[in-house]
């Protein structure tokens, strides 16, 4: 994540109302979120651009309470919601964003950032989805979404596709091919997708 946002952008996004947060577990600074303000559809967001944590503490819970700080950090400036993008071949992304935190999935972009030369991202397609998370009343707590259990059809993901990347990048550019194919199609007006059924596919049904 080093270097993704320059130190100065996020200072100057803070000072001019954006977000930026910092995760620590005792004296180790484990993670961290920023974002800026937007307009998407007529609503007043936040769009979260960036949030990570660091390999050693992936399984602590800090990405979640990282969201939920956002959230609440939301509700308190009055806006209607936050976005952020994420890589629908990333399985356990997809997970997190859609049945942990309840996110919706509203839009799909191919290459979206264009090429991005980062550890995370080197010499991968970009392809992008968009999800939206309503914010409400600061005083409570987001609603957690769920496993879906009935689609009309449904989109794949591997299992472990950063490790098929490292292994095989001819099958993780085959997985971007066949995925993408399936978004298209997911997004031709016809279709929406409800979320993730228990196999980790995406769940679609007629609009």
């Amino acid at each position: 994540m080093s270097g993704m946002v320059p130190n100065e952008v996020i200072i100057a996004t803070v000072h001019a109302g954006g977000y930026a947060s910092l995760a620590w577990h005792g004296q180790d600074l484990v993670g961290a979120s920023w974002g800026f303000l937007g307009d998407a559809h007529g609503e007043r967001t936040l769009h979260s651009h960036v949030t990570g944590v660091v390999s050693s503490h992936s399984s602590l819970g800090i990405g979640a309470a990282l969201k939920l700080h956002q959230w609440k950090w939301a509700a308190e400036q009055g806006l209607d919601a936050i976005t952020w993008t994420f890589d629908p071949l990333v399985r356990r992304n997809a997970h997190f964003n859609l049945v942990k935190l309840g996110s919706v999935i509203t839009e799909y972009h191919e290459d979206f950032y264009g090429a991005i030369n980062d550890g995370l991202n080197r010499g991968e397609h970009t392809d992008r989805v968009i999800v939206r998370w309503p914010v409400g009343n600061a005083d409570e707590t987001p609603p957690a979404g769920s496993v879906v259990a009935e689609a009309e059809w449904s989109i794949p993901t591997p299992p472990d596709i950063e490790a098929v990347r490292r292994t095989d990048r001819a099958a993780a550019q085959e997985w971007r091919d066949r995925q993408r194919a399936d978004f298209r199609r997911a997004f031709d007006g016809r279709w929406k997708i409800t979320g993730l059924m228990s196999d980790g596919s995406y769940a679609v049904v007629a609009t």
